[in-house]
C-alpha cells in the first residue's frame, strides 16, 4: 500500500484494517456471510428506537438549516422505510452467492483454457447522498459479495450514519465477519486523503 504524505495516521490505520478484514471476508463460506446478514437485520430491528432518534436529530438540524424539501424527504428515515431496509438485508442474504461463479470456460487451444470466475474486489469506497437507508443497503451488498467497505454519507445524515454503523459493527462482532470490514468516514477531508491512498 503506497501512502500519501497528507493522510492522517488514523485514516491509514482504518484503510489497513478494512483491507485486512476484507481479505478474511472474501474467503468466508456463503453460510457465514448470510448468517452475518441475519444478525445485522436482527440488530437493526432491536435498535429501531435508537436509529429513529438519531435520524430525528438529523431532521431537526436540517430544518434549522432550511434544506430543500426533496433532500429532507430523502433524509427522513421513518419506521416503515427502516423496516423496508431491514427486509432488504434479508433479501440480499437470499440471493445466490456472487463469489466463485464461473462466467466463462472456453478452450482456446489444446491445454489452454480461458476462465472468468467472479471474485470480491477487496475494499469498496462508497460516497452516497443523505439517505440513511443507503448505508444499510450498501453494507449488505458488500458483505454478501465478500468486500470490505468504507462509507461516506451526506453530512446531513451524520447522526443516522454513525448510529447505523455502530449497530452494524457491534452485530458483526458476534459473527465470523470482522467488524473492521465496515468503516464510516465523516468529513470531506478524510475522503480527499482516502483518494490519495493507493
Amino acid at each position: 500500500m503506497v501512502i500519501s504524505q497528507i493522510a492522517s495516521p488514523s485514516l491509514i490505520e482504518i484503510a489497513k484494517q478494512t483491507r485486512l478484514a476484507a481479505g478474511n471476508l472474501a474467503i468466508l463460506a456463503t453460510e457465514d456471510r448470510n448468517a452475518a446478514l441475519e444478525v445485522v437485520a436482527q440488530a437493526l430491528e432491536t435498535a429501531t428506537p435508537e436509529i429513529l432518534a438519531a435520524n430525528q436529530k438529523d431532521l431537526n438540524i436540517a430544518e434549522e438549516n432550511n434544506i430543500a424539501p426533496a433532500l429532507y424527504a430523502r433524509l427522513k428515515l421513518g419506521e416503515s422505510k427502516l423496516q423496508t431496509a431491514i427486509a432488504g438485508v434479508r433479501d440480499v442474504a437470499k440471493l445466490e452467492d456472487p463469489i466463485g461463479v464461473n462466467q466463462i470456460h472456453r478452450e482456446l487451444d489444446e491445454g489452454l483454457i480461458l476462465k472468468r470466475v467472479t471474485c470480491p474486489l477487496g475494499v469498496l469506497g462508497i460516497i452516497f447522498e443523505a439517505r440513511p437507508e443507503a448505508l444499510i443497503q450498501i453494507t449488505s451488498l458488500a458483505i454478501k459479495s465478500g468486500n470490505g467497505v468504507i462509507l461516506k454519507g451526506g453530512s446531513e445524515a451524520i447522526n443516522s450514519c454513525q448510529v447505523l454503523t455502530k449497530i452494524i459493527c457491534q452485530a458483526l462482532k458476534s459473527t465470523k465477519v470482522n467488524s473492521a470490514a465496515v468503516q464510516l468516514l465523516t468529513t470531506r477531508e478524510e475522503i480527499n486523503q482516502l483518494l490519495d491512498l493507493d
